[in-house]
């Protein structure tokens, strides 16, 4: 335990073979390490009995009673912060893999999921093997698999990371979240290359403060930083018109990078040409120029590009590549995923969740839709009440008719956050013509979208993205926007072809 920080141990054969490390007491095996993590919803210090009778040979954890309390015969060691122990520990238990590694970190309040996912498909057309870490999926070689949390649980990032290394896999793209940075979910991961997208205020119910949050993001940056010792060239790449991401290269050592819409930035973007299908514009660098085409809309994903395109040139890979890499990007589950059933009028599906992404989607949408603009949100159960009537009012302002509806009310009664968006609401119904409704059975309030849907129509499910469940207290129900929609969608074709 030399390289690990600690308080106070009791640990009887510091000699006895480690196999294995857990953190859910339910899947110990003999001779692992116990992990007795405090969460959101149980303490893992609860389970330090079944841990043990499963075989554990030592457990960690921050709460000294619960540990001194267990038999004289098992050992325990008490640590400060459990999941930054969790980390540096699997990162040694692992062989450190990312030492061998190319890693580029992606965060940022919005976008991040599809930044990963440009720069994981320029990496990977340039025939440079790479691994990615996402929200949505992980993919490991030929191998896919869902994500529990936008960065996972440490354990599982080095087990990813150890996976690819031994395959042959040394570039890894992962998406980093302000949480996972906070609470030291990514120590000991070794980054060579960081990008910001942008930043809004979000996730204050676990921040408390704005200052806490862009702190939290920046230690991404301090990360490639301080990561000195590997062959790889190290560098940050930031959104240059947002005044919070430039604020983040203050006194910062390591070369940067800035992209954005502005004639200012190292990478900038001009003649665009939008549908709801691609985007299509110019980009200039210090590289040289190219025309770029992308498979998704609006000026926010012209960002996204913008930031895959500055690392990858970054990186030394040539312009025809990263213009192939981005026009045949495989679609990012969740986001602007069209839901077509041979309607006469277009269905997104789009994780857009906060206000800032609202604003992205739905005024892009408002810019091509032929018809009504018709959209189905929710605002997240036990999070940050103050976004609430934001997120009302933006989604108002952008629509002919919004329907709210429940998004994971987890513990909180969704009635409680359906009000507070729909004070937002009133306020821009005080201006325009709207329709507003509130139906808090998502499947119900979808059905009720389509079914007043005509030609040319937008009908913009919001907030849900690729997630398959809903999430209340102490039950998750199954649930896909996606698949909602489609089903329905279907069943109303299949009638009209009855008539």
């Amino acid at each position: 335990m030399g390289k690990i920080p600690y308080i106070e141990a009791r640990i009887h054969d510091e000699n006895q073979e480690i196999k294995g490390i857990s953190f859910d007491s339910r899947k110990v095996r003999p001779g692992d390490i116990f992990f007795a993590l405090c969460g959101a919803n149980t303490d893992g210090h609860l389970y330090l009995g079944e841990a043990l009778r499963k075989g554990a040979i030592l457990c960690i954890g921050e709460r000294r009673e619960a540990l001194a309390s267990l038999e004289e015969e098992h050992s325990w060691i008490l640590v400060e912060n459990g999941r930054k122990t969790l980390a540096l520990l699997s990162c040694l238990f692992y062989g450190d893999p990312s030492a061998s590694m190319r890693v580029i970190g992606v965060t940022g309040t919005n976008g991040k999921t599809t930044t990963c996912f440009f720069i994981h498909n320029i990496l990977e057309k340039s025939g440079v093997p790479c691994g990615l870490l996402t929200t949505v999926r992980n993919f490991i070689g030929p191998w896919e698999f869902e994500s529990v949390n936008t960065t996972e649980e440490s354990l599982r990032i080095f087990a990813y990371l150890d996976a690819m290394r031994r395959m042959g896999i040394d570039h890894v793209v992962m998406e980093v979240s302000s949480h996972g940075l906070a609470i030291g979910r990514v120590e000991g991961v070794r980054f060579d290359t960081g990008v910001v997208t942008n930043i809004v205020p979000e996730h204050l119910e676990f921040h408390r403060t704005f200052e806490h949050y862009f702190s939290s993001k920046r230690k991404l940056l301090e990360k490639v930083e301080e990561n000195v010792a590997k062959r790889y060239p190290r560098g940050v790449v930031v959104n240059g018109d947002d005044p919070h991401c430039l604020r983040m290269l203050e006194n910062l050592t390591v070369p940067a990078l800035t992209f954005g819409l502005d004639k200012k930035r190292d990478i900038w973007a001009t003649r665009f040409d939008f549908s709801l299908r691609h985007s299509r514009f110019q980009v200039f660098t210090p590289w040289g120029n190219m025309e770029v085409t992308i498979p998704y809309p609006g000026v926010y994903n012209v960002y996204n590009a913008l930031g895959a395109i500055a690392v990858t040139l970054f990186q030394g890979i040539s312009k025809e590549v990263i213009q192939e890499g981005l026009v045949s990007c495989r679609r990012v589950p969740g986001r602007w995923e069209l839901v077509e059933a041979g309607q006469d009028f277009v269905v997104v599906v789009d994780f857009a969740h906060n206000w800032h992404g609202l604003e992205s989607t739905l005024s892009t949408v408002r810019k091509f839709a032929l018809g009504r603009v018709i959209t189905v949100f929710g605002c997240g159960g036990e999070r940050d009440r103050n976004k609430r009537p934001l997120m009302g009012e933006t989604v108002a302002r952008y629509s002919d008719w919004c329907i709210i509806t429940a998004d994971n009310p987890r513990g909180e009664n969704p009635v409680q956050t359906a009000e507070d968006a729909l004070k937002g609401v009133e306020k821009v119904r005080q201006e325009k013509s709207l329709s507003c409704e509130v139906i808090l059975d998502r499947a119900e309030a979808i059905e009720k979208a389509l079914s007043i849907a005509r030609k040319g129509d937008v009908v913009f499910l919001a907030g849900k993205g690729p997630e398959r469940f809903q999430v209340y207290d102490g039950k998750i129900v199954p649930h896909s926007d996606y698949w909602v929609a489609k089903k329905l969608l279907e069943k109303r074709l299949s009638k009209k072809e009855t008539v």
